[in-house]
């Protein structure tokens, strides 16, 4: 019983299968009782009526003889003691004009009844007399049907019963077990968490349509799994793509124009939270128009991308190089001062013009000019930009390969 009120409390189809199989069972029970005893109680009122005729036929002639001899005593006598018998409910004798001598017992309207005709031979000649009629007692039998009736429902209840809970083992073991298992995986199932398949160990050198169910789900699971999880790596590496698409320049993978402004905006605010200074560059590739209109724009992008990663090299991790548009880059230097960025230009200078290229003369290398400054407190980055843009133009117009600064940010060389 421990074992059926714990199945019960933790599986609702075991208690819908109970009650489903309890209820056909036991409709099924009461048809097969009621027309079991049904057959019983004709059998038993038939074997009533056939003794009861019986006892009739064996007391005709005497019945007849009285009605004969018109003796009503002795035909009410032979009348009291067929109802002491107990097997008729009611008895009639009447004569030959049908007028009634002798009522004995009480007559039920509802029930059948049964006519014998009393014939009494005299002169060597038979005449009818009378009739004998006649009903039976059935109330014992439908008495005793009731009871068995009752006897046989609970009998047959109790084995329904248990009978039911064996079937609902069997169920339980072969089906509701493993229905229950994949219920709890699948509600625990989540596709991007480590992945558990279902235990099977349990049904190891089993082959049944349950265990093979599981195997199925466990791994149309795993697929899954592993096709969240690829998507989710898909997904990652995609958007790591559009970032950098939107964040650097396709040609030469330094930050692009948007992005670098953004940095620049950044490192502008956190500079003057923390007191410190913020210089700025801006560089031009000398000649570059008459680089793509001799030699094609596929030499023209190499240069691009070589010159982007020697001035790379250059920097320090907390520097941005961007490429502002053409031939233009930028570069952000946090902490600026005069003799490191007049290094720093010096130094992007020299990584540039010693850039090997196989389309170029031999006596021919490519230069840069540049223009720099130091951001002020009071203005904002495109300001200073738009400053060491001007210097830019003014190397440019010095003859290039040249880099020009503010007047009062030239730093004092030591030799």
């Amino acid at each position: 019983m421990a074992f059926l009120s714990r199945l019960i409390n933790t599986s609702r189809l075991s208690r819908v299968l109970l009650i489903r199989i309890l209820l056909f069972s036991g409709l099924f029970t009461v048809i097969i009782t009621a027309v079991q005893l049904s057959l019983n109680y004709q059998k038993e009122t038939e074997e009533l009526q056939t003794i009861s005729q019986q006892l009739a036929e064996t007391n005709a002639p005497s019945l007849a003889r009285a009605l004969w001899e018109l003796n009503a005593t002795k035909a009410n006598d032979i009348g009291i003691y067929l109802m002491r018998i107990g097997l008729f409910k009611s008895i009639t004798i009447k004569n030959e004009n049908g007028d009634t001598m002798v009522f004995l017992g009480e007559k039920d309207i509802e029930a059948h009844q049964t006519s014998i005709k009393l014939q009494f031979e005299y002169s060597g000649r038979t005449g009818t007399v009378g009739t004998f009629e006649y009903q039976i007692v059935t109330d014992i039998v439908k008495r005793k049907i009731k009871d068995d009736f009752i006897i046989i429902l609970i009998s047959q209840f109790i084995k329904t019963f248990f009978v039911s809970i064996f079937i609902l083992f069997i169920i339980h073991k072969l089906v509701i077990r493993h229905l229950n298992e994949i219920s709890n995986w699948l509600n625990n199932f989540k596709p991007e968490s480590s992945f558990s398949p279902l235990a099977l160990e349990a049904d190891k050198g089993s082959s049944n349509e349950m265990v093979k169910l599981k195997s199925a789900i466990s791994e149309m699971g795993q697929q899954v799994h592993k096709h969240s999880t690829g998507l989710e790596k898909v997904v990652a590496e995609r958007t790591a793509e559009l970032e950098k698409l939107a964040y650097t320049d396709s040609l030469t993978g330094v930050t692009n124009r948007g992005a670098f402004l953004q940095a620049a905006n950044e490192e502008l605010n956190r500079s003057r939270r923390l007191s410190y200074d913020v210089g700025v560059m801006m560089l031009d590739l000398d000649h570059f128009k008459a680089i793509n209109d001799t030699y094609g724009h596929d030499a023209g992008d190499k240069v691009l991308k070589q010159v982007s990663q020697a001035m790379a090299n250059c920097l320090r991790k907390e520097d941005t190089l961007g490429r502002i548009g053409g031939e233009e880059f930028a570069v952000i230097t946090p902490g600026a001062d005069k003799r490191g960025m007049h290094k720093l230009a010096s130094r992007l200078q020299q990584a540039i013009a010693i850039l090997n290229f196989s389309f170029l003369p031999d006596n021919k290398n490519i230069t840069v000019s540049i223009g720099y400054t130091k951001v002020s407190n009071d203005e904002d980055f495109k300001a200073a930009l738009k400053r060491a843009d001007e210097h830019l133009y003014t190397a440019k117009a010095s003859g290039r390969n040249t880099f020009i600064t503010d007047k009062g940010f030239l730093p004092r060389i030591v030799s």
